[in-house]
């Protein structure tokens, strides 16, 4: 059984939260991660910060296996979970709960409200955890205009709801 440690992000993981990224996007035909499309991993702890949020990793040894990003929105009392990513070998543990669990208990202690989040629409997986958690897919879609032909979709839950 592998040890997972769940930590805080620092400035220095990000050429690692790439890799991630890169990992979990090649699991989805036509899906690429641009990195230049993605600033904010230069310096990924300051950048959610700097949003008024938080970052946390999921390591198994040296290797990050996952991550989840929130940060506050321009509504007031709303967050965005920014980014959640796992490798497709540690799903399924409770690894992605946990992290959603943390960015809840942040998002609450920091008056937030309601819990939104982009997801890519070929990223099945991620849609049916979002739902499993009690988040609701919201009409419409978003075209991101990438390489990719990127649509999302957009999900929300209140953050009374994971009490």
């Amino acid at each position: 059984m592998s040890e997972f440690l769940i930590r805080e992000a620092n400035d220095g993981d990000g050429s690692e939260l790439v890799g991630l990224a890169r990992r979990v996007f090649e699991e989805h035909g036509g899906a690429a991660f641009d990195p230049a499309r993605h600033p904010e991993l230069d310096q990924p702890a300051s950048a959610y910060a700097g949003r008024g949020g938080r970052l946390w990793v999921v390591a198994r040894g040296e290797t990050l296996v996952g991550a989840l990003a929130v940060a506050r929105r321009f509504r007031a009392g709303e967050f965005e979970i920014a980014l959640l990513y796992l490798d497709r070998d540690v799903r399924g543990q409770g690894l992605a709960a946990a992290l959603l669990a943390g960015a809840t208990a942040f998002a609450t202690a920091s008056g937030g409200v309601r819990l939104t989040s982009w997801l890519d629409a070929r990223f099945d997986s991620g849609a049916r955890f979002y739902e499993r958690q009690g988040f609701l897919r919201l009409p419409g879609v978003r075209a991101r205009h990438d390489a990719g032909d990127t649509l999302q979709h957009a999900y929300a839950r209140d953050v009374a709801q994971a009490a």
